[in-house]
């Protein structure tokens, strides 16, 4: 281990990795780069955005049955969001990165350059490319900046150091090709995991996250809107993009600040079932519902609302409300595989609904991105029956990423004891949809028995032309009642189930 006196402060700063270059002092915030036995001091980090982050320096695990230490952190931002990259130090002497976005991980390592692979602008999300011999599908594309960075890093990180990346996924495998500095982009090969698989040691403790989070106590803040001074409420810290319920101004959430930065048109309120700062508990976590939004399918007038649910431990889940129904979804860290006009989720087989375009219509309270009134989405649907329970995976697509989901239906019972008390349906939701939506609740819609009775019609029609010689021999009598068993086999099951979808 090497360390040495910051030329800045005196403070010794150490670096424990012999691949790292570049460290933070912790007390003045220098960026000091190892010259020889000294440290040269070659600028000033910015301040870390305190943010829900768990992980910290120090915070030990295991993966691969290697043990591993955080040493250092960029924190990176975009105009939308943004993402931290952990500095890993395995006890082996080898290094690593752990990412962590919105609550998912991913564990990658450098891997070299990579030739041959198509360029940062040409590698649009949900394109395939093969690298080392492995099929990838293209999930997120960004161009984003250093704001802050902490501890040793292998390279200088500073607001000057922009970092162009693209995830790729088959399953929960996950490569980064990285333009950083330039062509030929630099691949991390690893894989998506859960936290608690890293079996994760000193971990910022729940009420710390909260706090830091400006979830302790009164969860959420609130201060009036510099644009029309109604108040706005808003989790500090956390969630940084915040939206006026009254004007629809977008204001961006600093410490116990709000700075005004695009005013939007759209003043219309929305009566929605649940409200900002409302908590429930689901699977023995408490969730505080700290944003919502309104979409719709395009060309079609009928909203859903979308409730975006945090947790300091669990992290972001989200609670859909369609037509009066609710269904719970979590967002997917491993990539499901599309097959065969369907798609596969470790062993479980769903089969392919529709596909269709979406429009956000409606935003209130703070979310970890800035969603926007008019922002787009394709999303493909993926249902699976088993037990009686109803599943569905969503597939959504902007020019930034693809993401998947899994809904699963909430009764009404469960919504009710999670939150302590009956909760109704919004004003918009209460309509019925007649237009698709991720995770919508009907159980057989109607493009589906067009579908199978088109499909019933067909085999009709060929049981029929097969059956038509029979008709000028003697025994024809003998084939009338199977044929009648063939047809009402086709028939029946799809009459009893439309009729069962009609009454439901």
């Amino acid at each position: 281990m090497f360390s040495a006196p910051c030329p800045s402060c005196g403070a010794t700063v150490s670096l424990r990795a012999s691949q790292s270059t570049t460290a933070v002092c912790g007390f003045c915030r220098s960026t000091l780069a190892r010259r020889a036995d000294a440290l040269e001091r070659i600028g000033v980090q910015g301040e870390l955005l305190e943010d829900h982050a768990r992980v910290q320096l120090g915070t030990g695990g295991r993966f691969d049955g290697r043990g591993f230490t955080a040493i250092g952190r960029i924190q990176l931002r975009y105009d939308d969001g943004g993402w931290n990259e952990w500095y890993l130090l395995f006890d082996d002497g080898s290094t690593g990165w752990l990412s962590e976005a919105s609550g998912q991980y991913a564990v990658t390592f450098e891997r070299g350059t990579v030739t041959g692979a198509p360029s940062f602008e040409a590698l649009r999300p949900g394109m395939t490319a093969g690298l080392r011999g492995q099929r990838y599908v293209a999930t997120d594309r960004r161009s984003a900046r250093c704001t802050a960075a902490e501890g040793e890093l292998p390279f200088p990180a500073d607001s000057r150091w922009e970092a162009k990346v693209v995830d790729l996924r088959d399953g929960d495998a996950l490569a980064t090709l990285d333009w950083s500095n330039g062509e030929p982009p630099v691949l991390y090969a690893g894989r998506a995991v859960a936290l608690e698989s890293l079996q994760p040691t000193l971990l910022r403790g729940l009420a710390q996250t909260a706090e830091a989070a400006g979830a302790l106590g009164a969860v959420l803040q609130s201060l009036a809107c510099p644009s029309c001074g109604a108040p706005v409420r808003f989790v500090s810290q956390l969630a940084t993009q915040v939206t006026c319920r009254q004007c629809k101004s977008e204001l961006s959430g600093r410490d116990a600040d709000l700075v005004t930065e695009v005013r939007r048109a759209d003043a219309s309120e929305r009566r929605t079932a649940l409200a900002l700062g409302d908590t429930g508990r689901f699977d023995d976590e408490t969730y505080t519902v700290i944003g919502v939004l309104a979409r719709r399918a395009e060309g079609d007038d009928a909203e859903w609302f979308e409730y975006l649910l945090w947790s300091p431990k669990a992290g972001f889940r989200w609670l859909v409300e369609v037509a009066g129904a609710w269904q719970w979804v979590e967002v997917l860290n491993a990539l499901p595989e599309e097959e065969g006009g369907g798609a596969r989720l470790g062993d479980e087989r769903f089969l392919r609904l529709e596909r269709y375009d979406t429009v956000t219509t409606w935003v209130a309270g703070s979310f970890n991105w800035r969603p926007r009134v008019g922002d787009r989405a394709e999303v493909t649907e993926f249902e699976r029956r088993a037990g009686g329970v109803r599943t569905v995976l969503s597939r959504e697509r902007t020019d930034d990423e693809v993401t998947w989901s899994r809904a699963t239906e909430l009764p009404a019972a469960r919504l009710a004891e999670a939150f302590g008390r009956p909760v109704g349906a919004s004003a918009a939701a209460a309509q019925p949809a007649s237009g698709g939506r991720a995770g919508a609740t009907d159980v057989l819609p109607e493009f589906r028995q067009r579908s199978v009775r088109d499909l019933a019609w067909l085999f009709s029609i060929l049981l029929a032309l097969a059956a038509l010689p029979a008709v000028f021999m003697a025994d024809f009598d003998d084939l009338i009642a199977p044929l009648l068993i063939a047809y009402l086999a086709l028939w029946l099951p799809l009459r009893m189930l439309g009729d069962g979808d009609r009454g439901g």
